[in-house]
């Protein structure tokens, strides 16, 4: 027996790790080894003809691993032995063949690689590559609650290694920090796939003999209860880990083993922002849910875990845009200007809300605002207060002069603003999951048919935390009045019970309970909606009541398959998409003339389109938006559905066209002004965006995203101290969100005051560290000359957006800065990959002409940069940004006189001259005397 360091707990010679507290066992010298097991092999010995032996790594019961020198191809790897005569050897031997078959499926750079089995004088062995470094609980003993930056670079390592893992239906199931190597420059590599197994193989958490599969401390509940796994037992492995590293402890303790596994299924463990209150909100939430008990109401796959450690998705599930140019790369590192990229929620479709609940998320709105081309704002998805106007005192919401006992809450005497919140479930919820989304978003729907209601967007009420006060809730919804709901299963039984909540009063309005099956969903629907329309105190017109009444479909089984596929919609992973995608056409085969089926298929279409960047996806999604137009074209929804699709492929007159006509059907929805307002920036067309916006505040002047978005219309337009006053107002309003301090240093970043711009970036960071921050914060330090710096940040950016060619073009500018010549060359010609990628999708991208020009010039090839960017001024006729970029490509050319007239003609126009005068794609006309007197001249103006 071998005494724990730690705990004293006795444990078998050849334990790895403590079996009550998981401390690693002392490692036995060689000659200690070699009398208790002949296969135990001594530093310096041969190993077959092939390998040298250097040193003894660690062991565990079934073997041991060796550090050894690879002679055949004289390279440094890891041997894992399987040590002869114990009890289970043949097991031993058959999970070194699990370890090399599953392992060797998987390539992904944070797993561990797996070279090859043999045998040697009778012992089994498998060679890996060999990491120099430490493992995970080492590295956690040592530095227990570490930095955040470093917390969430491991954790993206993970979950991508994880998400590489699922996808070839591959389950570690023993994921602990003892098998998470670390090398010196912090690079995770995922290793033991000895316990790995197949989802094909059906995997349990326990073996046959009733022998627990996996480390006690870091199973998940199903593993301790010995149900059947899948990834998502990895995913709670994962929040644990994440949980340690951030509080320097596992959530359960106890002074035993089945202590410790009785806590994991009875109790809800304390949450990691309670242990360490410098944990962000957003990280405790993304940790805490992995943690969930039950498997359901965990993350479904690693990628939904990696797309919000990234940021990529908006408080709303939904990112409008990627990389905005406006112009091209512009972090200063191109030079001066700069591009705005903007999140955005997507168009509810209120009547059917979830018809769009998604599509926005392959929406690129690139706003073409001189000149801060690397700006990217942030517009969130959560809801909001916000004033009218953008610049009215805080105090002044009370207004009519109505109050409300909970601050932040608009009173009643502002009107009726309502939010349905997501229905609980008791029971099954993936029986009866897709029906609670169903009854929650055609509440929302039918209610937004009403003049006197305003309605929160159904994908923004379902982030809300219902675990937080309804103050609270409200507060962040933007809401004065909250619809709650239950559904109990049982079978084929459902009760839904329903509140009504005034939370600006303090008092539940409403209460009624609801009997039914799947089948009755349209008549409980309708029951619902009556009985809290009556509760709202509300008299709809004989318009608003027949409007109420219309149902999508006729079709029972294709309503029903079609909640499915929206349901589906909530995962962002190819897997969800291509899901979705099946139901909508099984809903179609059952009504051929469910136009929301359509909208659903163009929505799923455009996902894919966003993770594959194949513009066949946007081809069939038009084609789907228009045949659900040819079915309806009364719907509100299908006209926006229309419209966001024709804005994704470069049709923007197209675009303007049916978001008009949306609005013209639904004249009450904020969301489909906005919509139009942003078209309207797209097309440089600020004064519309503006009156556009203005009357999406008008409608709901409690949700802060239409603040936000009138503030980059303000923005755009070149009215700097009214956008600073818009987005201040947003930090005012909604502290706990990146985007407002996002903006305000993005204007700073305009007005030049790099400086003062950099304390806002760095504040976003540490609320969301996403791609946009981090390339803007880029930019700060780039036109400070700080490249040192500027590399680090754009090499974040474009890790975590690998394929936007802005955040290529950004970190070859900062290379190129930083003398990094060749790695500049390389990540030019990868921003022009990824530039004509775009345009695969969008033939008219301006804005990646204008990168992809950039990049040839500073390449040398002058007629192609010359070529791109006159296409793209073809374009954006009136975008100053080109004009100033054509200057940038004349001066890289060494065309002097031509680069110093279009200097000029885009000085005239109001491009900033300080950029000009810091710009270092200009450094060849800095010697010239009229660059001087330009750069003076349009300063002084």
């Amino acid at each position: 027996m071998v005494i724990c360091p730690n705990c004293k707990t006795a444990n078998t010679d050849f334990a790895e790790t403590c079996s009550r507290c998981s401390t690693p066992m002392p490692v036995e010298d060689s000659a200690t080894i070699q009398v208790v097991d002949p296969t135990a092999l001594r530093s310096g010995s041969d190993f077959g003809p092939r390998y040298r032996i250097e040193a003894l790594l660690g062991q565990g019961g079934m073997g041991r691993v060796y550090k050894a020198y690879d002679k055949e191809l004289d390279r440094t790897v890891a041997i894992k032995v399987v040590r002869q005569g114990v009890v289970g050897e043949a097991d031993a031997l058959n999970r070194f063949k699990q370890e090399l078959v599953l392992a060797s499926k998987i390539s992904h750079k944070n797993i561990l690689r797996i070279h090859d089995m043999g045998e040697v004088a009778g012992m089994k062995f498998i060679t890996m590559a060999f990491v120099e470094g430490q493992d995970l609980h080492q590295l956690l003993r040592d530095n227990p609650k570490m930095p955040l930056e470093r917390v969430l670079k491991f954790a993206q390592q993970l979950a991508g290694a994880l998400a590489a893992a699922h996808a070839e239906d591959v389950v570690h199931r023993d994921l602990k920090p003892q098998n998470i190597l670390v090398d010196a420059n912090d690079q995770l590599y995922i290793a033991d796939f000895g316990l790995a197994k197949s989802y094909a193989e059906g995997a349990v958490g326990m073996t046959q003999t009733g022998a627990f599969l996996g480390t006690p401390r870091y199973m998940s509940p199903e593993q301790v209860e010995g149900k059947p796994t899948d990834g998502r037992s990895d995913l709670y492995a994962f929040g644990l880990i994440l949980y340690e590293m951030v509080t320097g402890d596992v959530p359960f303790t106890g002074d035993s083993t089945i202590k410790v596994m009785y806590q994991r299924i009875q109790e809800r463990p304390k949450s990691a922002r309670s242990m360490n209150p410098d944990v962000p909100i957003w990280l405790d939430r993304v940790i805490m849910r992995c943690l969930e008990k039950e498997p359901e109401k965990r993350y479904q796959n690693a990628y939904d875990i990696l797309a919000d450690l990234q940021g990529a998705q908006s408080a709303s599930g939904v990112l409008l845009g990627g990389v905005s140019r406006s112009g091209v790369s512009r972090s200063g590192v191109s030079r001066g200007g700069s591009s705005i990229q903007i999140q955005l929620p997507d168009f509810a479709t209120r009547r059917w809300i979830w018809v769009v609940g998604g599509i926005v998320a392959v929406v690129i709105l690139a706003l073409a605002i001189p000149p801060v081309r690397h700006m990217i704002f942030g517009g969130g998805g959560k809801a909001g207060s916000s004033s009218v106007s953008g610049v009215r005192p805080l105090s002044s919401f009370g207004g009519k002069g109505g109050t409300s006992i909970v601050p932040g809450v608009p009173p009643l005497s502002n009107g009726r603003f309502v939010a349905v919140l997501p229905l609980q479930i008791l029971g099954d919820s993936s029986q009866v999951g897709y029906v609670a989304q169903g009854i929650e978003e055609a509440l929302s729907s039918k209610l937004f048919q009403l003049k006197d209601v305003r309605v929160t967007p159904s994908d923004v009420t379902d982030k809300a935390d219902q675990k937080q006060p309804l103050p609270k809730i409200a507060h962040i919804l933007g809401a004065n009045l909250l619809v709650q709901g239950v559904l109990q299963a049982a079978g084929d039984k459902m009760r839904i019970t329903m509140n009504l909540e005034d939370v600006a009063d303090g008092k539940r309005l409403w209460s009624g309970e609801f009997d039914g099956v799947a089948g009755d969903l349209f008549t409980l629907e309708d029951q619902i909606y009556n009985q809290l329309v009556s509760a709202l105190d509300l008299n709809p017109t004989n318009d608003e009541l027949a409007s109420a009444e219309t149902r999508p479909t006729d079709n029972v089984a294709a309503y029903d398959l079609y909640l499915r596929g929206r349901n589906s919609m909530r995962g962002h992973d190819n897997k969800s998409i291509q899901s979705a995608l099946g139901y909508f056409d099984q809903a179609l085969k059952a009504d051929p003339k469910f136009a929301l089926a359509y909208t659903g298929v163009a929505d799923a279409s455009l996902r894919m389109n966003s993770i594959q960047k194949d513009s066949l996806w946007t081809q069939k999604a038009l084609a789907a938006a228009q045949q659900a137009q040819g079915l309806n074209d009364t719907l509100p929804e299908v006209h926006a559905m229309l419209g966001i699709v024709y804005r994704a492929t470069g049709k923007y007159s197209e675009a303007v066209a049916e978001l008009t006509r949306a609005v013209s059907l639904a004249p009450n929805s904020d969301e489909v002004y906005r919509q139009l307002g942003n078209t309207y920036l797209k097309i440089g067309n600020g004064p519309a965006a503006i009156e556009a916006l203005q009357k999406a505040i008008q409608l709901n002047p409690y949700y802060y995203v239409n603040q936000n978005a009138l503030g980059n219309a303000y923005f755009q337009s070149e009215d700097y101290p009214k956008a600073l006053i818009a987005y201040q107002r947003v930090t005012e309003l909604e502290p706990d969100i990146s985007e407002g301090s996002e903006n305000v240093g993005n204007v700073y970043l305009q007005q030049g005051k790099y400086q003062e711009s950099i304390p806002y970036f760095q504040k976003a960071l540490q609320i969301d560290p996403n791609f946009t921050t981090y390339l803007n914060l880029g930019t700060s330090y780039f036109f400070l000359k700080q490249y040192s710096d500027s590399v680090g940040m754009f090499e974040k950016a474009a890790a975590l957006s690998p394929n936007e060619t802005i955040a290529a073009l950004n970190l070859a500018d900062a290379y190129r800065s930083a003398g990094q010549k060749d790695k500049a060359r390389d990540t030019y010609q990868r921003a022009i990959s990824l530039g004509y990628k775009e345009l695969q999708t969008n033939p008219q991208d301006s804005d990646a002409m204008s990168e992809i020009a950039l990049s040839y010039a500073n390449l040398g090839d002058s007629q192609k940069a010359e070529t791109f960017i006159k296409r793209a001024q073809a374009i954006g006729k009136n975008n100053v940004e080109y004009i100033y970029i054509q200057a940038e490509i004349y001066a890289l050319s060494g065309k002097t006189a031509e680069a110093l007239k279009a200097l000029q003609n885009s000085l005239e126009k109001h491009y900033p001259a300080e950029f000009a005068d810091r710009d270092v794609e200009l450094d060849s006309l800095r010697a010239n005397p009229e660059f001087a007197e330009l750069i003076k001249k349009y300063t002084a103006k």
